[in-house]
């Protein structure tokens, strides 16, 4: 009867050590909230029965057993703090953010190098390089945010078939790795604010930061990732070839709410996920929306841009504007320990806001938002509209797709002013058509088959089942920029074009001065 039990047992849990994979995420973005959207993935693997590794530079405390986290616990110390002189970061973002969008993606670009260097001094860093090179990865997964700077490791281990995850949702980014064209005729860059391509003087602007993003990445940025990472992981290294070996990527986009690109078919839509449904607030801030007749209102620059940075003289003027609208509650996400005014009774000051259960509720009248894409996803499927106060990056993108659907509107929170700001509001609660648009968009995008993270789950075990898969790759991956943007071809036409005309007009001249002799000669004679 022993032996019987421990059979049965042993049947029954066969199937679960089959399926079971034992996985390293590769976070490596000092960004709450690329930390966010990737917790919710690796949180749902390691309950789907997979050992999750995770090396972070944001780390959990309560995780499943079989999630743990290797923390890269120097990264956010440099590149806030770098050494380098000639590189500085502002930890304010509004600084950042008043850039233009080259000098912005400059930045964006040059933050992988510091981010790689915070990682290489890093704790978990030398935990994980301390691993055995046998030990058995089944499947890496990475952010590509800074260029999958940890890829190395996928050699360390044997080269394990690889995902790539874009929270950014912007197909030029992966077209570096899969093969893809650069589509600045009518994509907007993701830095660039102006969404109408109708104009040629736009599309130019467009065109020239678009492919000036491709170049400086690729031909100055990764260089020199390739000498820091043969320091690090003393050996010969190329970050981009790294990429490359991608099978799958996982990004976080929606065609009702994000720009419409061109994409490969292993390009897997899987925007929203992070959403977390079916979960209350806590007793207070229960109480507090549940007693906001009128409607309530909630105010948060998400996880990077704190309350602090806007300064005494921004803070007075929003605290006067939600003074002057005593008949709704605000609901404010605000970190620093005072205010420069005393807080109105209407004001809830909440260093941290559990932000997707407070828009679920039905008394949530308004978000005002730096339109972050998870704040604008979150927002989107709850249905609540958007009053826009973009600071960098992506926002004003994000931003103006959103007014484009009339869900939203934007403020200028630079030169926030009290009574604008106040009409503004007043604009968006009292006119219906920005709730009704809101609701419509919602129905849009929660209208999927499966929700966004059983997607994603589906995919990266597809992939686990397939670890040697080539039949989505692109012959695209064979060719150079030039010939995938047929930039050869067109030259080789004009060139044939040009000489052609040369020809044509040598001979017209050849004919012209023959019959100018020729009637020379007849007047002559």
């Amino acid at each position: 009867m022993m032996c019987f039990a421990l059979l049965m047992i042993l049947l029954v849990s066969f199937p679960y050590c089959i399926n079971c994979a034992n996985i390293l995420v590769l976070e490596t973005v000092p960004s709450p909230s690329h930390h966010i959207w990737i917790r919710t993935i690796t949180t749902a693997l390691a309950a789907a029965g997979h050992n999750v590794t995770s090396l972070s530079p944001d780390i959990e405390e309560e995780t499943p057993e079989n999630l743990h986290y290797l923390h890269l616990d120097k990264v956010y110390d440099v590149i806030y703090n770098p050494e380098d002189e000639d590189f500085i970061m502002s930890p304010n973002f509004l600084t950042w953010g008043a850039l233009n969008s080259y000098l912005q993606m400059v930045i964006i670009h040059m933050s992988p190098e510091f981010i790689l260097k915070g990682c290489l001094k890093s704790t978990g860093f030398h935990q994980l390089l301390a691993y055995p090179d046998d030990f058995k990865f089944d499947l890496v997964i990475y952010d590509l945010f800074v260029m999958g700077i940890m890829l190395p490791f996928v050699q360390k281990f044997n080269n394990p078939p690889l995902i790539t995850l874009s929270i950014v949702p912007s197909i030029q980014i992966i077209s570096q790795i899969f093969g893809g064209s650069l589509q600045s005729a009518y994509v907007p860059h993701l830095l660039n604010e102006n969404t109408d391509l109708s104009t040629f003087r736009a599309r130019i602007n467009n065109f020239l930061i678009a492919h000036l993003d491709y170049f400086w990445l690729e031909y100055f940025i990764v260089p020199r990732l390739n000498k820091l990472l043969k320091k690090g992981f003393h050996r010969d290294v190329d970050i981009k070839e790294l990429n490359r070996l991608s099978k799958v990527a996982l990004m976080n986009n929606h065609p009702g709410l994000d720009k419409i690109e061109q994409a490969f078919p292993n390009v897997i839509s899987v925007g929203g996920l992070q959403i977390q449904r079916n979960r209350t607030l806590n007793k207070d801030l229960q109480e507090v929306m549940d007693n906001a007749k009128s409607g309530a209102i909630l105010f948060s620059l998400g996880t990077n841009v704190k309350s602090e940075m806007l300064g005494d003289a921004r803070q007075i003027e929003i605290l006067e504007a939600f003074r002057a609208l005593p008949q709704y509650t605000f609901i404010w996400k605000f970190e620093a320990d005072s205010l420069p005014v005393e807080v109105p009774s209407n004001v809830v000051i909440k260093k941290f806001v559990p932000q997707n259960d407070l828009l679920a509720h039905p008394n949530m009248k308004l978000f005002i938002s730096h339109c972050g894409l998870l704040s604008t996803q979150e927002s989107v499927w709850y249905g609540v509209p958007i009053l826009g106060l973009p600071v960098f990056g992506d926002n004003w993108l994000i931003m103006k797709l959103s007014i484009k659907t009339g869900v939203a509107e934007q403020g200028d929170l630079r030169n926030i002013e009290r009574n604008a700001f106040k009409k503004l509001i007043e604009k968006m609660i009292n006119d219906p058509k920005y709730n009704e648009n809101a609701k419509i968009r919602s129905k849009i995008f929660r209208d999927q088959k499966e929700t966004p993270l059983e997607r994603a789950i589906w995919w990266i075990e597809y992939v686990l089942r397939h670890p040697n898969m080539t039949h989505m790759r692109s012959q695209s991956m064979d060719y150079n920029i030039a010939q995938r943007q047929s930039w050869d071809v067109l030259a080789f036409l004009y060139t044939v074009f040009l000489v052609t005309v040369l020809i044509l007009v040598k001979m017209c001249c050849c004919v012209c001065r023959s019959c100018v002799k020729e009637k020379l000669k007849i007047k002559k004679d």
